[in-house]
């Protein structure tokens, strides 16, 4: 039984796509107590400011 189930979950996690919701969220539920969580979430802040400029004009 373990064998299918095993089975299963490798074509599972295989065919299954992660998206960049996904990521960040697993990034932020890594967070060891509340204040890594408030660093991982600034650390993302800055990332998305970084990357405006890139939008602007669209």
């Amino acid at each position: 039984m373990s064998l299918i189930q095993n089975l299963l979950h490798s074509l599972r996690s295989a065919l299954s796509v992660e998206t960049q919701t996904d990521i960040e969220e697993r990034y932020l539920s890594d967070a060891i107590d509340h204040a890594d969580l408030e660093r991982r979430i600034a650390v993302q802040s800055r990332a998305y400011m970084s990357m405006s400029p890139l939008n602007i004009g669209r």
